[in-house]
């Protein structure tokens, strides 16, 4: 008798969400007679949630810089047949969250995935491209194959979804109120993503995964805003000075770094509410200088090119 496909699933989730996602990708596999075993990265401090204002800027510059958290063991011993590995991933401040930089960075998991395919699959508010471009990154660094990307977002306006966000993560409010909608990756979008499911699933079969990145992008789980990248590549650098500033005050939890969160916390949403407005105001009158150079970009992003 053949032996059934296996799927390998590592993801860290706070609110839920990424659960939701992956099992609306994987649960046709099952019904089809794979075997799905999920594996929750964990940290030994975990990360409360809701977060507190002061614990969730706390948090950016060992995210920004991603510096690795102590984890949990990871018991490896139920997958080492596994036919494909599933990483489920957010990111945080552009930066794959601590609990995943730290997984893909430990040593165990290097040797686990060392010459295996993988597929990433992400839970975003919108900006995933600094996210995915080091995941791809440290998985070649272990002898990985990135093979495909998933990305589901907020599809809400850029400073909508801000104000959505905190309100979530801060308050623990996701629905919709009278004025603001209801906060993350819409439940329309997350079922719709069982339709990549026959793909996948053939690509497994098969062992062969050329062509599920264009299904993946054709089937609109995976999209390239070309203003939303300009803002966040030239965030995503600036920000990484702002890390190094206050991790020379201290480590997280460190009261002596306190005052440099602070000031980061006011340029952040000035930068959101005052600044990129009109970075994408220039962006949209300067887009026909940018169009051709910006194709390339898009389709090196989109099918994983380097």
């Amino acid at each position: 008798m053949e032996k059934r496909k296996k799927v390998a699933v590592f993801y860290y989730t706070q609110t839920g969400q990424l659960k939701k996602i992956l099992n609306s990708l994987l649960t046709p596999l099952e019904l089809k007679g794979c075997e799905v075993i999920y594996k929750n990265i964990e940290t030994i401090e975990p990360f409360s949630f809701p977060w507190t204002s002061e614990k969730f800027y706390d948090i950016f510059p060992e995210s920004r810089a991603e510096i690795p958290f102590t984890l949990k063991k990871m018991d490896f011993s139920d997958v080492l047949d596994a036919d494909i590995v599933v990483l489920g991933y957010q990111p945080w401040f552009l930066a794959p969250s601590i609990p995943v930089a730290s997984f893909l960075k430990c040593k165990e998991t290097m040797l686990y995935l060392s010459g295996r395919d993988v597929i990433a699959v992400g839970g975003t508010r919108n900006m995933w491209v600094s996210a995915i471009k080091s995941i791809k990154t440290q998985l070649e660094q272990s002898g990985a194959n990135l093979t495909a990307h998933i990305a589901l977002e907020d599809r809400h306006n850029n400073l909508i979804s801000v104000l959505t966000i905190f309100r979530w993560l801060i308050n623990n409010k996701k629905e919709a109120t009278k004025y603001l909608p209801a906060a993350g990756v819409s439940k329309q979008d997350i079922e719709l993503l069982s339709g990549l499911s026959d793909d996948l699933y053939n690509a497994i079969e098969s062992r062969n995964f050329r062509e599920l990145q264009e299904m993946i992008v054709e089937k609109g789980a995976l999209r390239f805003n070309p203003s939303l990248y300009f803002i966040e590549n030239n965030g995503n650098k600036i920000w990484g000075a702002w890390a190094k500033w206050v991790l020379k005050k201290g480590k997280y939890g460190d009261p002596e770094r306190r005052f440099r969160l602070k000031i980061f916390k006011w340029y952040l949403l000035t930068l959101i509410f005052a600044v990129s407005p009109f970075g994408s105001l220039f962006f949209a009158l300067t887009w026909p200088l940018r169009r051709a150079s910006f194709e390339t970009i898009k389709k090196n992003i989109l099918f994983l090119q380097n």
